[in-house]
């Protein structure tokens, strides 16, 4: 592989999370072919090598939908656990969501 050495995660401040992620990959799934691997890395560097991209810590997402309905529900007197609650978002979710007038997304 061009850069699936060993690496320790969060030692670079721009890691290559390609390289890591097969690492884990052959690491949990020892069948796993270094053949495969160097594929795999070699597709995902010609499409995406270069940019910064988004990864997202894993928690799902509002849709703008999703936030329009915490925002409408925010507008009304329901007590904002009530609404934490119904919508399964934190406080601080809810928060941002209704100072920035319905999310980053809202129409």
């Amino acid at each position: 592989m061009t850069n699936v050495a060993y690496m320790q995660p969060h030692q670079d401040s721009d890691p290559d999370v390609v390289a890591y992620t097969l690492q884990c990959v052959i690491a949990m799934a020892p069948g796993f072919s270094a053949a495969l691997a160097k594929q795999i890395e070699e597709r995902v560097k010609s499409e995406f090598g270069g940019r910064r991209l988004f990864l997202p810590k894993g928690a799902k997402r509002l849709t703008s939908v999703q936030r329009q309905e915490v925002f409408k529900d925010g507008l009304t007197s329901m007590p904002d656990e009530a609404i934490i609650e119904k919508h399964q978002v934190s406080k601080t979710t809810l928060w941002r969501i209704m100072k920035s007038g319905g999310g980053r997304f809202s129409e």
